[in-house]
């Protein structure tokens, strides 16, 4: 960086806020100067660039082609600016207060638990308020700070936090299936005994795909059905019947045998797994947690 670009950074900085303030009058109160001198700071501004960049009149100021331009560039400038002051910042900072998540049931079970407990082991004065619900909560009337969801994101005005991508897949208990045979082809499931959530979702369908191209469709006649996905977990756990589930919330089942996956060479298409927050400045307690989760939902999807 040039010295000539260094001592007009103040410059910058003046002629941004003289933009967003919309007179010179105001952007002086703002940066407690005189009109004179913010003008003149635009003046020389516009001497060493060689380039009128703001167009006068006695009510109000625009921008010329280039002002719009170096405008653009001066605000990703001090942006970047700011964040520098913030990391700096973040090294001094406490995480106390509280910080409410929403997130479906089952995520929030032994998923969010493992994501979330060294943070709130690190960090004895942060309180977590955990909102459990698998319908979508509006974040404003809530007060959530983080939302996490899975599935295609829907249009909103809420800053997109990617996490990975979720998969699900069709699971038993090892006594239903000493009871009831083992599935070995897709036709086999018409035999089954199902369970499911009840309603419209991404689990009412079967949608199998295998590597060597090969696709299958079923529609499960269900015998018992729930509202609730812990409780249908807790369901297929005792060998009642079997059901499509989401693999990160049983995880730890397939792990200690309580639960066995069913044609494991056929697949499901996976999900966007993320987090949704009100703001695009986060504090510093949101950044903390958030890049927890980050971090944990990016671990399970390289396993």
């Amino acid at each position: 960086m040039s010295v000539a670009v260094i001592n007009r950074l103040k410059q910058i900085a003046v002629f941004c806020q003289v933009i967003d303030s919309g007179t010179m009058r105001a952007a002086a109160e703002t940066l407690n100067m005189t009109p004179p001198a913010v003008s003149q700071h635009i003046k020389q501004l516009e001497e060493e660039l060689g380039v009128s960049l703001i167009h006068r009149s006695t009510r109000r100021i625009s921008l010329s082609e280039a002002g719009r331009r170096y405008y653009q560039h001066g605000k990703k400038m001090l942006s970047a600016a700011e964040d520098a002051e913030d990391a700096v910042s973040e090294l001094r900072l406490t995480i106390d207060g509280d910080l409410r998540i929403a997130a479906p049931v089952g995520l929030a079970a032994d998923p969010l638990a493992n994501a979330l407990k060294k943070v709130v082991a690190d960090n004895p004065r942060l309180n977590i308020t955990l909102v459990a619900n698998d319908h979508d909560i509006d974040l404003v009337s809530e007060q959530i700070d983080i939302a996490i969801r899975v599935g295609e994101p829907k249009q909103s005005n809420f800053i997109f936090h990617p996490f990975g991508r979720a998969g699900k897949h069709i699971f038993a208990s090892p006594d239903y299936l000493k009871k009831n045979g083992n599935p070995v082809i897709p036709e086999d499931l018409k035999k089954q005994c199902w369970l499911g959530i009840s309603g419209k979702n991404d689990f009412s369908t079967l949608e199998l795909f295998h590597a060597n191209g090969e696709s299958y469709n079923y529609t499960p006649n269900y015998r018992m059905q729930f509202n609730n996905l812990n409780s249908l977990i807790c369901h297929v756990k005792e060998g009642i019947g079997m059901a499509v589930l989401p693999e990160l919330e049983v995880r730890h089942y397939i792990k200690t045998a309580q639960l066995v996956k069913i044609l494991p060479t056929w697949q499901f298409k996976t999900s966007p797994i993320y987090a949704l927050t009100i703001d695009r400045k986060q504090s510093f307690k949101i950044k903390t947690v958030l890049q927890a989760l980050k971090k944990y939902f990016r671990i399970i999807e390289e396993r």
